[in-house]
């Protein structure tokens, strides 16, 4: 539940449906609202999702604004009505075209804007239009800051936004949330049905294009026809292209090896019922499903595009294949499969790794200390 404290912190978002960045910010609207003297607020451009159902249930207040096809002009003055109507004292925007919308709004209000930068379109390029508003936009905002370096430098070759200005400020998660639970491990394992001689290997994100879940369908019928040992492979996650995946899997005859769970709430559980977690992303900022797979102990495979490189060190804590060859992902899991030790250590140093860089509660201290700089 928010608090009664004075300052009154918004983040703006295209919706809070379940995806990294939503999660990341439905997280961070808790935490912040622990601290003292301080109450949280989210605008939703687009709609709501079901994680801003779950804040508005604990009290929160959330509200979409019907951000319209185009360039929504009214969009700014529902924004400023909405800073206004909850007495808003900074605006933290969160991806691109949220932070256009809170920089016209927050300008005349004079408002403390900050800018984060989750993940990037693809193909990303510059675009002159936007370029030249960036000029003006850049000048109203008082921080930015990307999840990764890579996005740094997207920010910085294709925005046209000063280097200096952007803080690379890492992605976190909650490492007690994903301490090894022996006994749920046994019972989620039950659950889905795997003997103690299957590897289960999963990954969870929106089926969505950019998530790529047809490379991991392709390297599954390598992976299944190069392999002794008994595989399953989980993708948990929902979104437009189930029916496609599910046609996929049918035309490969993987119905035996591929499980689509659909969208779950349980996420930690099922890391902790898998042996390892794979990532064929075409580009990702910095994952936070790829830092929890971590966390929970999992050795990980991953592409090699946008932040991955920056979490996974090859060899040590995972290995990584580059974007669309399935060939080289098959191979790679047929090695963690194979190595019961390999995926031990692994895994070990992953979550070693997660522990000293990608922590959640010293990103939330950092954009506290952040805000704090922007109002002084």
């Amino acid at each position: 539940m928010s608090g009664t404290g004075d300052t009154v912190i918004c983040h703006v978002v295209h919706s809070l449906t379940v995806g990294g960045a939503e999660v990341l910010v439905a997280n961070m609207t808790r935490s912040m609202a622990a601290r003292p003297d301080t109450r949280v607020v989210v605008a939703c451009l687009d709609f709501i999702g079901p994680l801003g159902e779950q804040l508005q249930a604990e009290g929160f207040t959330v509200q979409v604004l019907g951000r319209s096809p185009g360039i929504d002009l009214k969009l700014r003055s529902k924004l400023r009505a909405f800073f206004r109507e909850y007495r808003v004292g900074l605006v933290h925007a969160h991806q691109y075209t949220p932070w256009f919308y809170a920089g016209l709004a927050a300008a005349p209000e004079k408002l403390p804007l900050v800018f984060t930068e989750h993940g990037r379109h693809q193909p990303d390029r510059p675009r002159p239009k936007r370029v030249l508003f960036n000029q003006w936009l850049k000048r109203k905002t008082h921080a930015m800051t990307g999840v990764s370096a890579s996005i740094v430098d997207a920010l910085v070759n294709n925005e046209k936004l000063p280097r200096d200005r952007v803080e690379l400020l890492y992605n976190g998660v909650d490492h007690d949330r994903h301490r090894a639970d022996p006994a749920r491990r046994v019972e989620v394992r039950a659950a889905l049905g795997l003997a103690d001689d299957v590897i289960a290997i999963g990954t969870a994100g929106r089926l969505v294009g950019i998530k790529n879940q047809a490379m991991l369908l392709r390297g599954a019928a390598l992976l299944r026809a190069n392999t002794s040992r008994p595989v399953k492979i989980f993708l948990a996650g929902g979104g437009p292209l189930e029916e496609e995946l599910t046609a996929q899997i049918a035309a490969a005859d993987l119905q035996d090896t591929v499980v689509l769970l659909g969208q779950r709430d349980d996420v930690p559980d099922l890391l902790r019922a898998w042996d390892v977690f794979v990532l064929t992303s075409l580009s990702e900022g910095t994952s936070v499903t790829l830092l929890e797979a971590m966390s929970s102990g999992l050795p990980v495979v991953a592409t090699a595009v946008g932040g991955n490189p920056e979490l996974v060190e090859p060899g040590v804590q995972g290995l990584l294949v580059p974007s669309n060859d399935h060939d080289a992902l098959a191979e790679a899991l047929g090695l963690l499969v194979d190595d019961d030790e390999k995926r031990r250590l692994m895994g070990e140093a992953g979550r070693a790794r997660v522990e000293a860089t990608f922590r959640f509660d010293r990103m939330v201290d950092r954009f506290l200390e952040i805000y704090h700089e922007v109002m002084a």
